[in-house]
C-alpha cells in the first residue's frame, strides 16, 4: 500500500480545515489519516512577542516547532503510519449535509479499487508551501485562499483557538496587524507580483504543483468537490 501526503494549506480561516475534516469523514471506508501543523506549536510561553505590538505572533514561522514536523511527516512517508499524538482539533466531524457526504460517499466508492491502494495522509496547516524541504514532501498540494476581507470577517468571527497550555482570543486588530503580515511573509512568492491578492505564479501551478483553490464565495460542497478531483488525479 502506497502512502500519499496530501497538503491543504493556505491562510488562515481559508476553508482548509473544515475541508480536511470533511475529506477525512468521507473517505473513512478506506484507510486515511488527518494530521493538523497546528498540533507542532511551541508552548504558550515559547510564542514569539511582536516588537511592533508587544503580543504574541501564533502566525509566524518560529511558533511552530518545524523541525519536529518535517521529521514527523518524513517518518510517514517512510514507514507508512501515522504516529499517534495529542492533538489541539476537536474531533468534530463534517459540517457538510448528511445528503452530500452520502453523495460523496458514493462517488468514492465508485473508485473502490484505486482507493483500496492507498493511505491517504491529509495534513491541514496554514504553513505548509513557505519551506521548499516541507512542500516537496507533498505528493498532493491544495491552496487555500481568499481576500483579506473574507479572511478578516471569518478569522473575527471566531471565538478563540484551543493552545497547548489554554486558550488564545485574538484582541483587537491580531488580524490586519499580525496574521495578515505574516500570511504576507511566507506566501508573497507564490503569487503574480508578490501580491497576495492576485493569482498564483504559472511556476507555483505548473512546477510546485499547486493546486490553487480561491474560496471567498465557494460552498463546503465545492471546496470538497475541487480537492477530490485534484487527489483522485494523483492516484
Amino acid at each position: 500500500m502506497k502512502t500519499v501526503l496530501i497538503g491543504l494549506g493556505g491562510a488562515s480561516s481559508s476553508g482548509k480545515t473544515i475541508t480536511a475534516k470533511a475529506l477525512c469523514d468521507i473517505l473513512s471506508p478506506f484507510k486515511c489519516s488527518l494530521v493538523h501543523l497546528d498540533d507542532f506549536y511551541l508552548s504558550d510561553d515559547s510564542i514569539p512577542i511582536d516588537k511592533k505590538y508587544g503580543i504574541q505572533n501564533w502566525d509566524c514561522v518560529e511558533a511552530i516547532d518545524f523541525p519536529r514536523f518535517k521529521q514527523y511527516l518524513r517518518r510517514i512517508k517512510d514507514s507508512g503510519e501515522v504516529e499517534k499524538i495529542d492533538s489541539l482539533e476537536s474531533d468534530a466531524g463534517t459540517k457538510l449535509h448528511p445528503n452530500e457526504l452520502q453523495k460523496f460517499r458514493d462517488y468514492v466508492a465508485s473508485y473502490e479499487d484505486r482507493f483500496n491502494d492507498y493511505h491517504l495522509v491529509l495534513v491541514d496547516g496554514f504553513m505548509l508551501y513557505h519551506d521548499r524541504e516541507i512542500l516537496d514532501l507533498f505528493d498532493v498540494k491544495l491552496f487555500f485562499y481568499a481576500s483579506f476581507q473574507t479572511l478578516k470577517t471569518r478569522r473575527e468571527s471566531r471565538e478563540g483557538y484551543q493552545t497547548v497550555d489554554g486558550f488564545w482570543q485574538d484582541p483587537p486588530g491580531y488580524f490586519e496587524n499580525i496574521v495578515w503580515p505574516s500570511y504576507v511573509t511566507t506566501h508573497s512568492y507564490l503569487f503574480e507580483g508578490n501580491n497576495i491578492e492576485a493569482n498564483l505564479t504559472s511556476s507555483a501551478r505548473e512546477q510546485l504543483h499547486i493546486l490553487p483553490i480561491r474560496s471567498d464565495s465557494l460552498t463546503l460542497y465545492q471546496l470538497v468537490e475541487l480537492s477530490l478531483k485534484e487527489i483522485l488525479t494523483k492516484l
